[in-house]
């Protein structure tokens, strides 16, 4: 077995790409710096927290005061889980080494259950760089390997120098490029200096119209439903101590009811500026400094205030384009734009359109026209907002109104009559059937396809409108499905599956499903592209 060496031994003052060459040329296993055990640390503290902690949350909610009178012995167990922690995290540490060679990486680790993976470099389709706040401070970062291969299976060197993540990028890709090159004199030492065009930015105005509109905090109130009532009385206690008297300002008995719905709207009106500040604050962490450039065949972004990412996707995975806006992203003029990747592998990714993050290249609330550019720039479409949609059948309301609206309908005036309503009581009945009506017809009115000699075009939506553009000769798998109703009319759902996940159609006219397929058939077959 070769020997092992300590990587942070190594000159620290020459050149990134001399220490690089250095070792590859040493042909022995590298330790990574000790600050790897923060992230291993910092790693198994969110796998415990998605896995473990996340279902015990009712538990805590429901002892909530066992474990206020007994906080000895919750800190206890807590200090414990972290020692295990740290303790875990040196042994990952302990057992994790790599080796470069001139056209391959290694990586092995593991104590109990051990891995050794190899890894060429022509089989590595993305490089990212992540350099973790925790990182920061010392300039070290992480560089994921994607393979597109199986997720369980990580290809990551979790801590090497800034500069010498650049160089080893910089290297895999020069191999990228000279692997589709026909020259010969091309030497996998050398390093090809690529050029970046920046392509787009985002300033802080941006960010916080992206976190104004694209409002995702929801989720995090949801997380937190165990533990209103505990939230409820510490703020309760809260504003005691400070004087207001929450309930005396919210007693109806006391105060007129116009007074009243005016102390209700006011913390409304609190309530939804602290979700908006939380979700702006969540897109600055996120898209912080962000930049979009293009360096040959592959587009990179970068951002992050407090972790920084560096994402780098060859223009040959992009397997669609998507432009999304919700109905504020209408109102304000803004669009954000997602080029999305082949997610095999990917965690949470399937044929059902569900993907990684890691596998989407997003850039936030751009202006239409920036939109329409970077999709050309992509694909060299026309711009998808603009193209001619033809809509799907009218009979597609008949079958919203059908189901899901016929069940709540039916409730509805049987409750009525259960409840002998008066006039008023039919019309707001009235009043809320027609709604129903009116968002099938908006759903209906929102969906629409389109196609040229080489894309195929979907547009979908409610309040908002979501647009699509793939290349026909990156189907994968295409159906058409009919139900009898359909068939009668002419009808079909048209699905296709792409590597970045499935998309349908519904009741477009069968002949021009059928048309689809075909064409996407004969040109694969004829053309033979590659899609990766």
């Amino acid at each position: 077995m070769s020997e092992q060496i300590d990587v942070n031994k190594l000159d620290g003052n020459e050149g990134a790409e001399a220490q690089l060459a250095r070792e590859i040329a040493s042909d022995q296993w590298l330790r990574v710096s000790p600050i790897a055990i923060l992230y291993f640390f910092v790693k198994t503290l969110f796998f415990l927290v998605n896995h473990v902690f996340i279902y015990l949350i009712p538990v805590f909610a429901f002892n909530l005061s066992k474990l206020k009178e007994n906080p000895i012995l919750f800190a206890s167990g807590a200090a414990t889980i972290v020692l295990l922690v740290l303790i875990a995290s040196i042994i990952k540490y302990a057992f994790y080494f790599y080796r470069l060679s001139e056209d391959r990486v290694e990586i092995r680790q593991g104590m109990i259950k051990k891995s050794h993976m190899d890894l060429p470099f022509g089989k590595i389709q993305n490089v990212k760089i992540i350099q973790p706040f925790y990182y920061r401070f010392s300039n070290f970062s992480i560089v994921e390997l994607d393979t597109a291969g199986s997720a369980k299976q990580e290809a990551n060197i979790v801590a090497i120098r800034l500069p010498m993540a650049e160089s080893f990028k910089q290297k895999v890709q020069a191999v990228a490029v000279s692997a589709n090159s026909t020259s010969t004199s091309f030497s996998p030492t050398e390093t090809v200096p690529l050029t970046e065009i920046l392509l787009n930015t985002r300033s802080i105005k941006d960010l916080v119209i992206h976190g104004v509109t694209n409002n995702r905090v929801w989720i995090f109130l949801g997380f937190l439903a165990p533990f209103y009532n505990a939230i409820a009385e510490n703020v309760g206690s809260l504003f005691a101590n400070l004087g207001l008297d929450i309930a005396s300002y919210l007693n109806y008995e006391t105060q007129t009811i116009g007074i009243f719905i005016l102390h209700l709207l006011t913390i409304l009106m609190v309530i939804i500026l602290f979700i908006v500040l939380f979700s702006i604050l969540g897109s600055i962490f996120v898209f912080y400094d962000f930049r979009l450039s293009r360096s040959e065949n592959r587009y990179i972004r970068r951002s992050g205030l407090l972790t920084k990412h560096e994402i780098s996707m060859k223009v040959s995975r992009i397997q669609r384009a998507v432009q999304q806006q919700d109905w504020l992203d209408i109102l304000i003029g803004r669009v954000n734009v997602k080029f999305e990747q082949n997610s095999a592998g990917a965690p949470g990714g399937n044929q059902a359109g569900q993907m990684s993050s890691t596998n989407k290249l997003i850039i936030p609330s751009v202006t239409p026209l920036q939109a329409d550019d970077l999709v050309q720039d992509v694909f060299n479409v026309q711009a998808i907002s603009q193209v001619q949609y033809k809509h799907v059948s009218p009979r597609y309301i008949l079958r919203l109104v059908l189901y899901p609206c016929l069940p709540i309908i039916v409730f509805l005036v049987t409750f009525a009559f259960a409840k002998a309503y008066s006039l008023a009581g039919w019309l707001a009945v009235a009043a809320i059937i027609s709604l129903l009506i009116g968002a099938c017809v908006l759903r209906w009115y929102r969906w629409g396809y389109s196609r040229d000699g080489s894309f195929f075009y979907i547009r979908k939506g409610f309040f908002g409108r979501d647009y699509f553009a793939f290349p026909i000769s990156k189907m994968q798998q295409t159906g058409l499905v009919q139900t009898p109703f359909m068939r009668a009319n002419k009808i079909a759902t048209f699905k296709v599956v792409l590597a970045s996940g499935g998309m349908t159609v519904p009741y477009m006219p069968a002949f021009e499903a059928a048309a689809l397929i075909d064409l996407s058939l004969l040109k694969i077959a004829r053309d033979k592209p590659a899609w990766m």
